[in-house]
């Protein structure tokens, strides 16, 4: 039997090119205004890419400091259970249950704003 080489030859180890980048982009979460009886929207820069999932556990670490002095509240409760995400599904951990109507309106605002944004539709959401 006999064998032979492709004639492909070695090659030096190449440098490769300069690291990528990741841009900017924004996260929209809602959060309650201050008296409970309307919700805010507020806009995040985020480094990295942006889906449900960033949006959900970027509302579920709740308010900045800026917020606080607004006023701004939130009824989501914290979790260190991973949020999930399928599609347009968001898996909520049982820790995190049962949630207000506050909590939920921000949890369903905060989806459907960002599930716009990252399916290009228009980004006039409409929230109560």
């Amino acid at each position: 039997m006999l064998a032979g080489a492709c004639g492909v030859r070695p090659t030096p180890i190449l440098p490769g090119s300069a690291a990528p980048t990741v841009s900017v982009h924004e996260v929209t979460v809602y959060f309650g205004s201050a008296d409970g009886t309307t919700l805010v929207r507020r806009t995040r820069s985020h480094t990295g890419s942006v889906d449900n999932t960033t949006a959900i556990t970027t509302l579920i670490e709740g308010l900045t400091d800026e917020e606080k002095r607004l006023g701004l509240r939130t009824e989501v409760p914290r979790t260190s259970t991973p949020v999930l995400t399928v599609s347009n599904l968001i898996l909520l951990p049982t820790d995190m249950l049962p949630l207000s109507k506050l909590a939920s309106y921000q949890l369903f605002c905060t989806a459907l704003a960002n599930g716009a944004a990252v399916n290009g539709l228009p980004s006039g959401v409409d929230c109560p």
